[in-house]
Parts: C-alpha cells; sequence; structure tokens
C-alpha cells in the first residue's frame, strides 16, 4: 500500500472517530477528513521543524486508529507547537504536525487538523486563539484546566472542546499525550496568545 493510502486510510479511520461526538464542530472535522484530499505536491516550511519518531511517543496497547497511525508515521512533518510564541522550556517538549490546513500535508483553508504530541510531566500553559478547537486524546491520559475551573483527567477516546478565545491548559504526568485537534472559524494561527 503507497504512504498517501495509508494516510488516507487514517484519516479515514479518524473521521468516524469524530462522527460519535455529536457537535457541530466535531461533524466539519469528520467531513474534512472524509473528503477526497489531494496531497500538497509541494511542501511548506514550518517555522521550526523537529525531527521526532512517532513510534517513541505511542502507547503499547494500539487501538485501530493508532494501529492506522503507525502505518503512515513516516508520512508526517512535525514542528514545534505555539505558532513560535511558547518559551523554549515548552516549545521542545510539544509538537505539533498539520494534516489538513493552510500549511497541512493536504491543502485546506477553511479548517486546521492536526496532530499534537505533549511529552510526560509538562504543564503546557494557559493558551487561546480565535479558532474554536476540538481535540481527540488518541493516547495518554492528561488534565485539561478549561477557563479558571479545576483540571480534568480526560483519558484516551475523550474529547475536549475549547470555544473560540476560552483559556485551557493541558498538563501530562507520566506518559505522552497523543491527541488529534481540529480548528474551525478563525483558524489564522496569529491570533495564538500564551
Amino acid at each position: 500500500m503507497f504512504e498517501d493510502d495509508k494516510l488516507k486510510d487514517f484519516l479515514m479511520a479518524a473521521s468516524l472517530q469524530f462522527e460519535t461526538h455529536k457537535s457541530k464542530i466535531a461533524k466539519h472535522i469528520s467531513l474534512a477528513l472524509a473528503a477526497d484530499l489531494a496531497k500538497r505536491q509541494n511542501s511548506i516550511g514550518e517555522t521550526t521543524p523537529v525531527r521526532i519518531c512517532l513510534h517513541d511517543f505511542l502507547p503499547q496497547k494500539h487501538t485501530d486508529l493508532i494501529r492506522s497511525l503507525t502505518r503512515c508515521a513516516d508520512a508526517l512533518r512535525w514542528r514545534e507547537a505555539g505558532f513560535g510564541k511558547l518559551p523554549e522550556k515548552f516549545s521542545r517538549r510539544i509538537y505539533a504536525s498539520e494534516l489538513i490546513g493552510p500549511k497541512g500535508l493536504f491543502e485546506n483553508t477553511q479548517i486546521r487538523i492536526g496532530l499534537l504530541i505533549q511529552q510526560e510531566q509538562l504543564a503546557y500553559p494557559k493558551h487561546w486563539h480565535a479558532a474554536e478547537e476540538l481535540y481527540l486524546v488518541l493516547s495518554g491520559n492528561a488534565y485539561w484546566s478549561i477557563d479558571s475551573d479545576p483540571a480534568v483527567l480526560y483519558p484516551p477516546e475523550s474529547f475536549v472542546h475549547h470555544k473560540s478565545l476560552q483559556p485551557h491548559s493541558m498538563t501530562t504526568v507520566e506518559e505522552p499525550l497523543l491527541a488529534l485537534w481540529g480548528w474551525t472559524g478563525d483558524i489564522n494561527g496569529n491570533s495564538y496568545s500564551i
């Protein structure tokens, strides 16, 4: 099976997972993941690319979605998360890969969908952005704090929703977090603030 086919298989499997969340943003993400996508011919350079091996962050026990992701891991491009606005001590331990979006493997100017890896024992500080955001936790347990509410533990297969400009933070404990995220609305990264 060709690399692009493996990647599209993962996107289709992820689409089915997002279908289970009955929100408007989940529907937009699901439809974008299932769309007939054409892979970008020329890659767009990321501001701070990083070389990581996704396999180093995967759990021992694989769900069907993780197995599908594993098969296309070599096709992914990673960058430091936070659009260059995270302090260095965090930016070197939190990574993003844009699958669909303005700089994604598949171009789309209306939505951003990607993966996030946050290393273990790390508190991603309170941040916000104009885009509405929905996370699907793929592996790792992480604590999310939204607005000024106390942190809540979200295990794998949980969804975490952030409204536009809603402050939120994530804290990992003993294992890294791997999550699939989607942005809708104002997806310009310039609004990202910490």
